[in-house]
């Protein structure tokens, strides 16, 4: 039993696969129909999943307002109370959905923060129950955060010049200039700091390597765990390695892209997200879609 059945045409295959990463990554279980085993009956299969389906989100497009299954999927949905629509391309609905509140899609590539996004997933914490987990913060909250971490760089960056300087003058340099001398260096080096971050998040696996601790919030095969740790290392500029002695989530590789904020996997069956706005960074993590993983980097 998936907390969402996503209904959509095969030509916004894009757009459903897009929207349920999304939806896992904030802990949810989806079902869309790449889901289907080989030899299964697809009608069958789908008509299983709608009927067992906690919600059911409509993508409605210039491509879907056309097609029987989608409208047909709809029907089931809206007679069962859970259809949540959403408009991908700003479409004008078939009449007999006109009258729900739809959630705007137009021009959303995957952002957690996206308006419509968030949007479908009050709809789908109204009917299921539960909250999904919020991976954004806001603007003011996540500037405070990057100040901080300025600032500690900067201090660092100071200290250990300091000591370089004082480390290589000789003993018998005269004391004056061995006070100007750390002093003009440190603050040469204290505007050149203020820039680092640019260049620290170059190589994306380096923003989001280090040791997280959380929890299993949703599993499909099993209950939620607490006190569960995940190891995530570097394997190359754009790709890491998340580790963890619970077996239920193993060893996974993910190439890495960046919306925002946010360090996400590029592709694959293992959804992945660093939100580097939160303080200390939240990974969000579903092994192969099989459960909702939520840590904290421990610092």
């Amino acid at each position: 039993m998936a907390d969402v059945f996503i209904s959509y045409s095969s030509k916004d295959r894009e757009s459903a696969q897009t929207l349920a990463t999304a939806l896992r990554a904030v802990g949810r279980s989806v079902w869309w129909d790449r889901e289907i085993l080989t030899g299964q009956a697809f009608d069958h299969a789908i008509e299983k999943e709608l009927d067992a389906a906690r919600s059911v989100v409509v993508l409605w497009s210039r491509e879907s307002i056309g097609s029987e299954w989608v409208k047909n999927e709809a029907a089931s949905a809206s007679e069962r109370g859970i259809l949540l629509p959403a408009n991908i391309d700003g479409t004008r609905l078939p009449l007999e959905f006109r009258r729900r509140h739809t959630a705007d899609l137009s021009g959303w590539t995957g952002d957690p923060s996206h308006d419509g996004f968030r949007a479908v997933c009050r709809g789908v914490d109204s009917i299921v129950g539960g909250d999904t987990v919020s991976p954004t913060r806001t603007s003011a909250e996540a500037a405070k955060g990057r100040g901080r971490h300025l600032t500690l760089l900067a201090v660092a960056v100071v200290v250990i010049l300091v000591a370089s300087v004082y480390a290589v003058l000789p003993d018998n340099t005269d004391s004056s200039k061995q006070a100007v001398q750390p002093r003009q260096q440190a603050s040469s080096e204290l505007s050149t700091a203020t820039q680092a971050p640019a260049k620290v998040l170059v190589e994306l696996a380096d923003a989001v390597v280090g040791d997280y601790w959380g929890e299993v919030i949703s599993d499909s095969r099993g209950s939620s765990r607490t006190h569960i740790g995940v190891t995530v290392r570097k394997l190359g500029p754009n790709r890491v390695r998340a580790t963890s002695s619970y077996d239920r989530i193993g060893t996974v590789d993910v190439e890495l892209t960046q919306i925002d904020k946010q360090i996400l996997s590029t592709g694959g069956d293992t959804p992945f997200m660093v939100d580097l706005g939160a303080a200390p960074p939240t990974l969000l993590l579903n092994p192969h879609n099989e459960l909702a993983y939520r840590g904290t980097l421990r610092q």
